[in-house]
C-alpha cells in the first residue's frame, strides 16, 4: 500500500545534501554534508541513488539519527570566534548527518557512493523507506516530525506473523497506558486494515490505577482541532470508544444492597463478584495464591490437592443460588446435585464460610488434618497454607459471595474496562488471573483464532515478575507463547522491562518505550534501539513514543494525538455537543 501522490510531486527537486566522501559508506550507515540552504533533522527520511556496474541503479533508503556541524579550517577552540565574529581566519561552516540505512531496492547491498546526491524521501519514496509497500495490512500508530503517518504491519501483532505488544517506560511521563489506549482505538476504528478481525473484537482493560480508564466513554472537553485533524490524519473519527462497559468490585457487603466500589463514578458501572460454587468449578482457589513466593515449599502442591477435593465435595443448596456444602459423593450426591441443608451442616456462601469449611479438612482441632484433602506434607506448611486462605478472606472475601451471578460479561461492549485499582494487591492478581484463566480458555476450546481478544494489562512487571513461579505468571507466559495462534493477544505495560519475566517479553513483535530512565535504558532488554535511539529516549516528552517492528531494521520515533476521550471527571465535556464530527 502506497499513498496516491502525482508523478510531478515525485519529480520534484528534494536533495539536500551530498554523501561524505571523507569517510567510508557502508552498507549500515553514511554521513551526508548538507546544502547550505538545506537542512536534516532527526527522524528524517532520505534516499540516495547509486549507479552499480551491470546492475544499473540502486536505491538506499535511509533515517537520520544525528547531525552536526563544525568549522572547517578551526584548530583551536578559539579560532571559533576569529572565523565567526572577527573574520580573520578563514573556514567554513559545514553541517552534516548521519543516516542508518533501513532499506536498499531492488536489494543488492551495496553501499551509496560518495559524493551522490542525498534527496529527502517522499510520497511513494517515503513509503518505502518504512516498507508501507511491504506491508500486509499497515495501520497508522502515529505520525512522525514530518508530520505525516507512520505505519506498523498489523500482521505483527493480531497472530498472523506475531502477536502482543511490549509498553516500557517511566512512571506519569512515558504515557504508556495513553498509547495503549490510543492503539487500541485505531485498531477498533480502523475495520478496513483489521479486516476479519474487526467483527466481534474484543477488548479487556485493567484499570490498575486511579479512575483514568473509567471515562472512555465520554468526551474530552479540551480537545482541540489541531488535535481532531491528527486523528483524521490517521484515518479515525476523532470521538471516545463507542462501544464500553465497566466493572467493578462489590464494596464490602451492606445488607443486600451490591454497590461498585468506585469514587468518581457511578453511574455506568457494574459490580462484579463470583459465586462460591463459580469459584470452585473455575479452580479459582489458585490465583488466591499468586504470590511467587510460595513456589519455594509446598502450599502449591496443598491448593492443588484441595482445589480437587472442592470439586469432589461441593454440592449445590436448594433455594440458594450459588451456595454449596460439601459432602462426601458416597452419601449419594453428586456435583449439580440440589440439597437441603442437615441440620448444623455449614452453608458456603462467601469466602469467609469457604475457608472455615477448608480449614475444617486440612487442620482440624485435633491436628490430625485429613490426608485425603492436603496429602503428606508438614503441619507446619499446612498452617501458613490456612493463614494465607484467611488473609485472601479478609482482604478480598466481597468478591466471592451467593445470589444471583454476576460474572463480568465481556460480550456486552466490545471494550470492557474492569477497575481494581480499590483492591489489595492480592485482590488485583486474583482478578487478573481469573478473567485471564476465563479468557483464555474459552479460546482454548474454540480452538480459533477469531474473533480476537486483547488484554491491556498494566504493571506487568507485579503480574509476570522476572523472578520466581506462580499460577498467574504461568498464565501470562502461556499467552506470550500460544496467544497469537488462538487469537488472545497482550499489551503490557510496564516501567522497567528487565523486571518482566523474559519469556513474556520476547514474544512481543511490538515494542515501544516512551522515556526511560538512563540506567535502565542501557540493559539489553531495550538492544532493539540503535544506541542514538536510547540517548533520545531519556529526553521524551509525553506523547512521544518510539517503535520497534519486524517489518523495519530500525526503531521508529512517532508522535500519537491528544486523546478526544476523558481521562477524569474534570475533563469529561458535557456540553454534549460535538464541534469535530466529520472531520
Amino acid at each position: 500500500m502506497t499513498t496516491d501522490h502525482s508523478r510531478a510531486n515525485e519529480s520534484s527537486d528534494n536533495g539536500v545534501g551530498r554523501v561524505l566522501g571523507t569517510e567510508h559508506t557502508s552498507t549500515r550507515e553514511f554521513r551526508v554534508v548538507l546544502d547550505d540552504a538545506e537542512y536534516l533533522q532527526l527522524d528524517d527520511l532520505v534516499v540516495v541513488r547509486t549507479q552499480v556496474p551491470k546492475q544499473g541503479e540502486v536505491r538506499t533508503y535511509g533515517i537520520v539519527t544525528e547531525v552536526a556541524a563544525i568549522f572547517e579550517g578551526a584548530t583551536f577552540e578559539s579560532d571559533t570566534h576569529r572565523i565567526a565574529v572577527e573574520g580573520t581566519l578563514p573556514g567554513a561552516k559545514v553541517r552534516s548527518a548521519e543516516v542508518a540505512i533501513t532499506r536498499v531496492d531492488p536489494e543488492l547491498w551495496v553501499s551509496p557512493d560518495p559524493g551522490e546526491k542525498v534527496e529527502r524521501a517522499r510520497f511513494s519514496e517515503r513509503d518505502k523507506a518504512l516498507y508501507v509497500d511491504e506491508m500486509g495490512r499497515p495501520l497508522p500508530i502515529g505520525t512522525g516530525r514530518d508530520g505525516e503517518p507512520v505505519y506498523v504491519d498489523l500482521d505483527f501483532f493480531d497472530g498472523r506473523k506475531g502477536g502482543h505488544m511490549s509498553i516500557s517506560g517511566i512512571s506519569g511521563v512515558a504515557t504508556k497506558t495513553s498509547f495503549a489506549l490510543f492503539f487500541l482505538r485505531l485498531l477498533a476504528g480502523r475495520p478496513d486494515v483489521l479486516g476479519d478481525g474487526a467483527a466481534n473484537l474484543r477488548i479487556l482493560v485493567f484499570n490498575v490505577k486511579g479512575e483514568d480508564l473509567l471515562w472512555l466513554d465520554k468526551r474530552n472537553r479540551y480537545f482541540d482541532p489541531a488535535a481532531a485533524q491528527v486523528w483524521s490524519q490517521l484515518g479515525v473519527e476523532p470521538g471516545p470508544f463507542p462501544s464500553v462497559s465497566f466493572w467493578a468490585p462489590p464494596r464490602m457487603r451492606t445488607g443486600d444492597v451490591v454497590v461498585p466500589d468506585t469514587g468518581g463514578r457511578q453511574e455506568g458501572v457494574a459490580a462484579f463478584s463470583w459465586t462460591p460454587r463459580e469459584f470452585i468449578e473455575d479452580g479459582l482457589l489458585r490465583f488466591l495464591f499468586t504470590d511467587a513466593t510460595d513456589s519455594r515449599n509446598q502450599i502449591p502442591f496443598i491448593e492443588e490437592r484441595v482445589r480437587a477435593q472442592l470439586r469432589r465435595y461441593a454440592v449445590d443448596v436448594a433455594g440458594r443460588p450459588g451456595a454449596i456444602v460439601l459432602r462426601d459423593p458416597g452419601e449419594g450426591h453428586a456435583p449439580g446435585d440440589n440439597v437441603v441443608p442437615n441440620r448444623g451442616e455449614r452453608v458456603i456462601a462467601d469466602l469467609a464460610t469457604l475457608v472455615a469449611a477448608i480449614e475444617e479438612f486440612v487442620d482440624p482441632e485435633d491436628g490430625e488434618p485429613d490426608q485425603r484433602w492436603t496429602g503428606r506434607v508438614q503441619a507446619g506448611t499446612v498452617s501458613a497454607f490456612v493463614r494465607r486462605l484467611h488473609a485472601a478472606a479478609h482482604r478480598m472475601g466481597n468478591m466471592v459471595r451467593a445470589g444471583e451471578s454476576r460474572r463480568i460479561d465481556r460480550r456486552s461492549a466490545q471494550v470492557t474496562v474492569v477497575a481494581i485499582q480499590s483492591l489489595h494487591d492480592l485482590g488485583q492478581r486474583f482478578v487478573v488471573g481469573a478473567l485471564l484463566a476465563e479468557t483464555f480458555g474459552e479460546k482454548e476450546q474454540t480452538g480459533q483464532r477469531l474473533p480476537l481478544s486483547v488484554i491491556v494489562l498494566d504493571e506487568l512487571n507485579k503480574y509476570a515478575p522476572r523472578e520466581g513461579a506462580s499460577p498467574l505468571k504461568e498464565m501470562l507466559i502461556d499467552i506470550a507463547q500460544r496467544g497469537r495462534s488462538l487469537g488472545v493477544l497482550l499489551v503490557g505495560a510496564q516501567q522497567t522491562a528487565s523486571r518482566v519475566a523474559s519469556e513474556v517479553m520476547e514474544n512481543a513483535a511490538l515494542r515501544v518505550a516512551g522515556r526511560l530512565d538512563a540506567a535502565e535504558a542501557e540493559r539489553s532488554e531495550y538492544g532493539w534501539m540503535l544506541p542514538s535511539t536510547r540517548a533520545r529516549a531519556r529526553l521524551l516528552k509525553p506523547g512521544t513514543m518510539v517503535v520497534s517492528q519486524p517489518a523495519l531494521p530500525v526503531p521508529l520515533v512517532v508522535e500519537f494525538p491528544f486523546p478526544p476521550w476523558a481521562t477524569r471527571k474534570e475533563e469529561v465535556d458535557t456540553s454534549g455537543d460535538d464541534p469535530f464530527a466529520g472531520l
